[in-house]
């Protein structure tokens, strides 16, 4: 009897240690977890069980006050002056996403600002087009609203990007154009509510654009390049004429092996940008110059001796070159740029275009320059962090999340702009009203930002320039004052 039962157990181990045993009673496959949420270093998130799939919730709104000062400003038309009043000066939604951690995404629309059209104006005028061909022109009458508010939502950043590595990633769609050391810095966090004049008047004057970007970085952070090619014609415009812009910029870390300080973060850019305009297929004028709270000192339209509204176009070459540093000591950011840049120009009358009819052939060039310096009176660099590149959104849930800070810090900027337009340098005649000559301007501006983490800042400006001879006004004073929200 004894005999029996060991047989029996010893049977019933071999058959539960058999293969055929395992399978007919396989161990339940474990259940994945919920999805997950939060705030990390910066970003909210949503991601999936098996991190596969990530989503970041983004947005901010920047509310302005604008004001300005000059001896005789009341004496400027409507839509001349420069802005004054409360405005919403950006008011976006925004939402980025990973795959794999390898695929990144981004996509945002931009709600303000609001405009006026037909400021001021009259509420019946004619429309007039101009045939092309045959230079005819016809005249219909029409009804018009006066300072009729409008508000035109417009994408902003929206692109994917591969990361096959540090060192290798291809971004295509529309964002930040990878020139100068300013463009790259988001909105939320520029030193100034606007960005240093000559980075936005022929640095980078539309600011994004369309097109296709190789980038990289070394794992210690200590060179990183863009390059890419671009319809060259700005954001939201497709490219008429299909000659496409190269832009490429480049940085230097040298400190980043030395240090464990904020100077890890010093660096050495260089930054090109060229292109061509087809003068048969672009008909858009070239950027208008203008001090920060918009007042234009240099416009790319003008009446000529004949009466005839004239436009100044991009035609032919365009190149810009610009280098830069970048130095954080202590609680100190010292930040200096220079641009030089060369836009090939030509003039055509209202309506005529892209018309073979071209009054004349010159070009706007010129070279440009800041010198900054910032300190952190409260809190440091990690506030907001130090200057980035457009990189898209990662989570490193590696690292350790950072305690919640506030910050004070006062900043000082001195720009000089020197440009000259020759508009028949390169073929045809001057009109008595061409204007023609130098158009050198220097601006001094001062600030405080306060930061409620990176999340909240209220800023307050103050700007004076020495402006053109030629501009309506030749000196002025700008205050301007923000509370933004953004995340």
């Amino acid at each position: 009897m004894h005999a029996r039962l060991s047989s029996t157990v010893v049977l019933a181990a071999l058959l539960v240690a058999s293969p055929v045993a395992a399978q007919q009673a396989p161990e339940p496959e474990p259940q994945p977890g919920p999805w997950t949420s939060g705030y990390h270093n910066g970003s909210f998130y949503v991601r999936s069980p098996d991190d596969v799939f990530r989503l970041y919730v983004q947005g901010r709104v920047h509310v302005d006050y604008y004001d300005a000062f000059a001896s005789n400003l009341g004496n400027l038309a409507p839509g001349v002056a420069p802005a004054q009043g409360f405005e919403l000066r950006r008011a976006r939604l925004e939402l980025a996403g990973e795959f794999f951690q390898t695929w990144q995404w981004q996509v945002g629309a931009e709600f303000a600002p609001s405009t006026d059209d037909n400021v001021a104006a009259n509420t019946a005028s004619l429309s007039c087009k101009v045939n092309a061909a045959t230079s005819a022109e016809t005249c219909t009458p029409q009804e018009n609203p006066v300072d009729n508010p409008t508000s035109k939502p417009a994408p902003t950043d929206a692109f994917v990007n591969y990361a096959g590595s540090t060192w290798t990633n291809v971004q295509v769609g529309q964002y930040y154009l990878p020139f100068t050391l300013e463009n790259r810095i988001s909105d939320n966090t520029t030193a100034f509510l606007e960005r240093a004049l000559v980075v936005r008047t022929i640095g980078v004057p539309l600011q994004r654009d369309i097109g296709a970007m190789f980038w990289g970085e070394s794992p210690d952070r200590l060179l990183y390049y863009a390059v890419g090619v671009f319809n060259g014609d700005g954001p939201n415009r497709p490219n008429p004429d299909t000659r496409y812009d190269f832009s490429g910029r480049a940085v230097v870390r040298p400190l980043a092996k030395a240090t464990t300080g904020p100077s890890k973060w010093a660096e050495v850019g260089v930054s090109a940008h060229g292109g061509s305009r087809d003068p048969t297929r672009v008909g858009y004028d070239m950027p208008v110059l203008t001090t920060a709270e918009g007042f234009s000192f240099w416009k790319p339209t003008y009446t000529d001796s004949f009466g005839r509204l004239i436009h100044i176009l991009p035609s032919g070459e365009q190149t810009a070159f610009g280098a830069d540093v970048y130095l954080p000591v202590g609680n100190f950011d010292l930040t200096s740029e220079l641009v030089y840049a060369s836009y090939h120009t030509r003039e055509a009358v209202d309506g005529l275009q892209l018309s073979p009819f071209t009054e004349r052939l010159g070009a706007l060039e010129g070279w440009g320059l800041y010198a900054q310096v910032g300190y952190w009176i409260i809190g440091d660099h990690d506030i907001i962090g130090y200057p980035s590149y457009g990189r898209p959104i990662h989570v490193d849930f590696t690292q350790p999340q950072k305690a919640a800070q506030h910050g004070l810090q006062a900043v000082a900027r001195f720009d000089q702009l020197t440009l000259k337009y020759q508009g028949e340098s390169r073929g045809g005649t001057a009109n008595a009203r061409t204007p023609d000559g130098d158009v050198d301007v220097s601006s001094f501006t001062l600030g405080v930002n306060y930061w409620a983490t990176r999340h909240l800042r209220v800023s307050v400006n103050y700007g004076y320039y020495a402006l053109p001879s030629s501009s309506a006004l030749s000196s002025l004073h700008e205050v301007s004052a923000r509370v933004g929200v953004q995340f």
